[in-house]
């Protein structure tokens, strides 16, 4: 009977020896992963299904857990024999016999349909995000448009009255000006049309967290300094991690957007957003995020990632970006963490260099 409710489970189950080499699989584990018999995967690790999308940091911590005798959960994503993606939620515990380690026994959940769901939440929110910075937009868009038209009546003047004498001195500086401020538009708009594009594991890719930073800020950094908060970004420029850019940098949109909504009322300060980065000795990245918008309150400060948990007043929050953040942080094989007091709120999100 045992036997029976082991091939039969709806779950995909997996026995391993010590190393990890598979000694027996069900039919839904070769179902999920698209083999045709066991024997393409009994004595084979669990390598045969691993897939780059799911970072070194991940398995570390997933062999530290049940190496010292204790069960892992958590999200991954494996790799079919077709190679498809297989996103999971996975269970692994310790196998004793007389008190030692013997094996491991998995339990894979698919979630692809959940995946689909998560995908869809990230997007929403970051058109979400995209539209309470459309303020910053406009401003973005119209200095170099109000700067551009300027330098193009300028031309158009000279050349209006060509016999009389040119400064070309002038005149080159006014084209160079109409040239920057065009390319600061285009660069803007690349980047707007980008942004809000769905992501999808071709997303995947080394990213210098100096022009993440950068790119981030891109959106609102006049919008900031018109509310006289200072930005202050302190980033080695060769410093370097992997992940889904635009994920990334939903989850620093989500931070600066909290900070921007807790400034509003803030008066008698000076005003700032901090971001700096540094690489961390576990060959971690650390991002840390600081503003002194007065801080978030203790009884408040645990609660702060929980779904639909908002402090914002009417329709100002949806209480999704920081669970989603966080969520996104997760899949990167990452932490996030918040800490709050002298006015401050800090947040550590501490990211793998390489997946």
């Amino acid at each position: 009977m045992i036997q029976d409710a082991f091939t039969q489970a709806d779950y995909a189950i997996n026995i391993t020896d010590p190393e990890g080499r598979l000694l027996q699989v069900n039919h839904a584990y070769l179902k999920l992963y698209k083999f045709n018999s066991e024997e393409e995967v009994l004595g084979q690790t669990q390598r045969i299904i691993r897939s780059a999308q799911t970072p070194d940091s991940l398995y570390k911590d997933m062999w530290k857990t049940i190496s010292g005798g204790h069960s892992w959960r958590g999200d991954l994503v494996n790799q079919a024999c077709d190679g498809s993606d297989v996103h999971i939620h996975l269970t692994i515990s310790p196998i004793r016999r007389d008190g030692a380690i013997v094996g491991y026994m998995g339990f894979s959940l698919d979630r692809a349909q959940q995946v689909v769901l998560e995908r869809q939440l990230l997007h929403a929110n970051k058109l979400m995000v995209l539209g309470t910075l459309g303020a910053g937009l406009a401003h973005e868009m119209n200095n170099p448009l109000a700067s551009i038209l300027l330098d193009a009546e300028y031309l158009k003047e000279i050349h209006l009255h060509p016999s009389s004498d040119t400064d070309h001195q002038s005149a080159l500086a006014a084209s160079e000006s109409v040239i920057r401020g065009v390319e600061r538009m285009r660069r803007v708009l690349k980047h707007l049309l980008q942004y809000s594009k769905k992501d999808d594991a071709a997303g995947i890719a080394d990213i210098m967290v100096k022009d993440l930073v950068e790119e981030t800020f891109l959106f609102m950094e006049r919008q900031l300094m018109n509310r006289g908060i200072q930005l202050r970004v302190e980033v080695p420029e060769d410093l370097q991690l992997r992940g889904i850019r635009t994920q990334l940098e939903s989850v620093l949109h989500n931070l600066i957007a909290n900070s921007r909504d807790a400034f509003m009322d803030l008066e008698g300060v000076d005003k700032y957003i901090s971001i700096s980065a540094f690489k961390q000795v576990q060959g971690m990245v650390e991002i840390l995020f600081e503003d002194n918008a007065g801080g978030i309150q203790s009884k408040n400060l645990e609660q702060i990632f929980e779904p639909f948990y908002t402090t914002k007043e009417g329709q100002m929050g949806t209480g999704l970006g920081l669970s989603l953040s966080r969520k996104i942080v997760s899949d990167h094989g990452g932490t996030i963490q918040c800490e709050s007091g002298d006015g401050k709120t800090r947040f550590r999100i501490r990211l793998p260099k390489q997946s």
